[in-house]
């Protein structure tokens, strides 16, 4: 709360605006900050000039134009040369194809999510863009920032490696920074 600027002690009587003022904070002055700066890199060669000038032409860098569908998410997956050489992890980049390819539209967006930090597709997640890789650890990770997956390789079964992919896809434990 503090980060916000908000001082005031919550009470029933005045949650609400505490909730508000939050609120406002998260949607307008954290995410503003962050487009001023993309906004400012823009402008440092020109680009956002002929952005402005030509919107139509750089379109598609900031909004897919095309089919959501599980082969596009599938393509956008580059799995590293490691995992295609180690029979091991070779079964876990089969596990997430199959994984993938299972997903209904909405627990794409979540893969994507969790993944990426969106659930929507630009041209940063166009063909083999999110790297995949797989090490000997235990737990499920994902950059949004670098747009890299690492996956546990001891998966025994498809049947539990479904199970951990849904609870980190599902779960709303995860943040993104």
């Amino acid at each position: 709360m503090c980060e916000a600027g908000e001082t005031r002690v919550v009470t029933p009587d005045n949650k609400l605006d505490v909730l508000q003022s939050l609120m406002l904070h998260d949607i307008l002055v954290k995410r503003k900050s962050i487009l001023d700066q993309f906004r400012k890199g823009l402008s440092t060669l020109d680009v956002l000039a002929e952005i402005e000038h030509n919107p139509s032409l750089f379109e598609e860098f900031f909004v897919h134009q095309g089919g959501f569908s599980n082969d596009f998410v599938l393509n956008c997956l580059h799995f590293q040369d490691s995992c295609k050489q180690n029979v091991i992890d070779d079964r876990v980049y089969q596990m997430l194809q199959t994984f993938v390819k299972n997903l209904s539209v909405d627990e794409l967006r979540n893969f994507l999510k969790f993944v990426t930090g969106t659930s929507e597709i630009s041209m940063s997640t166009l063909p083999h863009r999110i790297s995949v890789s797989c090490y000997s650890g235990d737990s499920i990770f994902a950059s949004t920032c670098l747009l890299e997956s690492q996956l546990p390789n001891h998966f025994s079964n498809f049947a539990s490696f479904d199970s951990a992919m849904r609870t980190v896809i599902e779960g709303s434990t995860f943040t993104t920074a």
